[in-house]
């Protein structure tokens, strides 16, 4: 099984949108508006690039600095996509 893409909306009414391209994890982050805010590119074998960007995604949708726990759930769906 192979997941394609993962759409998430946060408590912010932000959505984050990650997905995988050849060599890359995409996230787009999206306003309420639909406007794209963020777009972050990182690599599918760095599980620390995996992490940060799992903090990042967890700040724009929850509107908060998250706990250890918050951003764990984040960055479990984020390794979906790694190698």
């Amino acid at each position: 099984m192979k997941v394609k893409t993962i759409i998430l909306e946060g408590q912010t009414g932000y959505i984050a949108t990650i997905s995988r391209e050849e060599k890359s994890i995409v996230c787009h982050i999206a306003d309420k508006t639909g406007n794209c805010v963020n777009i972050h590119l990182v690599s599918p074998d760095d599980r620390d690039d995996q992490f940060s960007l799992a903090e990042c995604i967890q700040f724009q949708l929850d509107g908060c600095q998250g706990t250890n726990s918050m951003k764990h759930d984040y960055f479990r769906l984020v390794t979906l996509f790694a190698d």
